[in-house]
């Protein structure tokens, strides 16, 4: 099979060459002895288009065996009856290669590789009629041309690619009959060919029908009868519906988030946005202007369907890190940041962190990560700061600071949605919050809620970890024993000078929990922590009015057994109206809550032992 390639010099004369479509793919593959493309490609980079530059590529036109007439025209000698496709606006060449991949998944598909200016692909296209026939006239062959490109685009944009868009554009504009169309000369090493490729069946009356059939041994003769293969089961205005969707948008539904988020389609640089109310509005009104009889029930209809595909951004990125770690202790350099002469620092700060990230993996179904460091210093000490650096870039949305913890409904929720939340300034949360609500909070695994307009309550995994910080050192308010808080002093400025390497720190995290590395706290740890945390115990009025008058005992020799009610007389005697407990009960629940505070059954009740300052 030859194909044909033109080049217009600087003095705008015509210059044709054919050769056959093997060595074209071999050339390619190599690209070309001056370096042409390469040269094309960077001076694209650093300057813009050149069209001086774009001229010294001669333009591939696969479709047809050209030759020169007698006014030099280009005319055509033989139609081969190859369609070439684009897909533009690709950010990279990983974007380059998932295209190719999937162009490869069609028998179609002849070749498939990366544009001259790096950032498209071409795929080309064998195409015949129903009968395995190919036009023979140049007015006929144009005609099929035209049916075929848009028959194979539109088979191409139900894989997910947008198809020929620019090209459409350019074409409306030069009128380019359909033959001339092809692509710059380009180099990729890795271009994809399929030397005998399934022929794409084309009725040009019908162009809607449209089957692929095995090439025979004679490329102009294939043997496979067409098959009619409409759909019939589907309405009109739904494959209107999917057609205007797919070709304007990409969707995906954010399972963290619980919402359908679009973005134009092949617009990679730009953000994924909501699908709110105003979004599906605006949709509504693109799709009748363009006088499809589509109304707003559709859109909704479609975007909350299970027909948009489903999308974690938590698990995409740990997934894209896992594996790379390079060995080195970036969560240990990361907690040494921190300065305090707390020795259990570090290696507490990265249990913490191994609970966090297995939070977000879904490790901790029955128990949640119950456990939160509090730092704890003057302002100016960079804590708020240190710990939103803690979340990589990609996933910031999934960090708050300003959670209501009095607006329980939206708390629970914040649980499922955000992956860390800091209790800044926590020295504000009362003492009855702090032992009721948020102590029985940090421990849940899952939450129950109701989303907004929803008709019922859901349960859904719990996400958040919590980190906390506060500028006063008589916070814990829990006389039974403060283990949900890790209270860290700082003894001065945390570090943020250096940048955090996120996807070294993630996948340092994932190769530890999966090596078993413990990422939850044991008894005896939990125990160093109450032991540590009592210097930032908040003592109640009545708790400090027992410890001037009692001390704890550590037996019977050197204390005696007492009641609630005669500690409580004894207090009363010496503090009188000072004493603010309501009733003998109250007292004896806040005496139980001591820790190391001994008790025993009597039959008047529960004695604590206690000697008498």
């Amino acid at each position: 099979m030859k194909i044909t390639l033109l080049r217009t010099d600087s003095m705008q004369g015509r210059h044709l060459s054919v050769r056959s479509f093997e060595n074209l793919m071999e050339r390619i593959k190599t690209g070309t002895k001056e370096g042409d493309v390469e040269r094309f490609r960077n001076r694209l980079y650093y300057y813009g288009y050149d069209s001086d530059d774009a001229q010294r590529l001669p333009v591939v036109c696969p479709a047809v065996n050209m030759r020169l007439d007698a006014n030099g025209n280009a005319v055509m000698k033989e139609f081969n009856g190859i369609v070439t496709l684009s897909v533009n606006d690709l950010r990279d060449d990983s974007d380059v290669e998932r295209v190719k991949r999937i162009a490869a998944i069609m028998p179609t598909t002849m070749a498939a590789f990366k544009g001259s200016s790096g950032h498209s692909v071409k795929i080309l296209v064998r195409v015949c009629r129903t009968d395995g026939s190919l036009p023979q006239t140049e007015e006929e062959a144009e005609r099929f041309m035209r049916a075929a490109e848009r028959v194979a685009a539109r088979s191409y944009e139900g894989l997910g690619l947008v198809v020929n868009r620019r090209e459409k554009r350019q074409t409306e504009q030069t009128e380019v009959s359909p033959l001339m169309r092809g692509f710059r000369i380009t180099h990729d090493e890795m271009a994809y060919f399929e030397a005998k490729p399934a022929f794409f069946r084309i009725d040009t009356n019908e162009v809607e029908a449209l089957i692929p059939a095995p090439m025979s041994a004679d490329d102009n003769a294939a043997e496979a009868a067409p098959i009619s293969d409409k759909p019939t089961a589907v309405g009109k205005e739904t494959r209107q519906l999917l057609q205007f969707m797919d070709c304007r948008y990409e969707f995906r539904f954010n399972t963290v988030m619980g919402y359908t988020e679009y973005r134009p389609k092949g617009r990679y640089t730009l953000s994924w946005m909501p699908v709110d109310e105003r979004v599906k509005n605006r949709m509504a009104i693109d799709i009748r202007s363009a006088g499809l009889d589509i109304w707003d029930k559709d859109i909704n209809r479609y975007v909350m369907s299970d027909k948009i595909p489903e999308y974690n951004p938590v698990m995409e990125y740990l997934w894209k890190v896992r594996g790379t770690w390079d060995g080195k202790d970036h969560i240990g350099n990361l907690a040494r940041t921190v300065p305090t002469d707390n020795p259990h620092w570090q290696k507490w700060f990265r249990t913490w962190f191994l609970a966090m990230v297995a939070q977000w993996l879904g490790k901790n179904r029955r128990y949640g990560n119950a456990v939160a460091p509090l730092l704890i210093s003057r302002q100016g000490y960079n804590k708020s700061t240190f710990c939103k650096l803690l979340i990589p870039r990609e996933l910031q949305w999934g960090y708050n600071d300003n959670l209501v913890l009095s607006e329980r409904k939206s708390v629970l929720q914040a649980m499922s949605q955000f992956l860390l939340i800091n209790l800044d300034e926590f020295n504000a949360i009362s003492p009855n919050l702090q032992e009721g609500f948020l102590k029985n909070l940090i421990q849940l695994a899952s939450v129950k809620v109701k989303r907004p307009y929803g008709k019922h309550v859901e349960e859904f995994p719990r996400l958040a970890s919590f980190i906390a910080t506060a500028n006063m050192s008589d916070i814990l308010s829990d006389p039974s024993g403060n283990r949900r808080f890790i209270g860290i002093e700082l003894t001065g400025p945390i570090d943020i000078s250096h940048r955090i390497d996120h996807p070294q720190l993630f996948a340092q995290a994932q190769e530890m929990i999966e090596r078993d590395e413990p990422y939850w706290f044991d008894a005896e740890q939990t125990s160093l922590i109450m032991q540590s945390n009592e210097r930032f115990r908040r003592q109640s009025p009545t708790e400090m009015f027992f410890y001037e008058y009692f001390e704890i005992a550590a037996d019977e020799k050197s204390g005696t057994y007492m009641s609630a009610a005669a500690i409580f007389n004894v207090l009363r005697e010496h503090c009188g109206s000072a004493l603010k407990v309501n009733s003998v009960r109250g007292f004896g629940r806040l005496l139980s809550q001591i820790s190391q505070l001994q008790s025993k059954r009597t039959s008047q009740g529960v004695a604590y032992l206690v000697r008498q300052k």
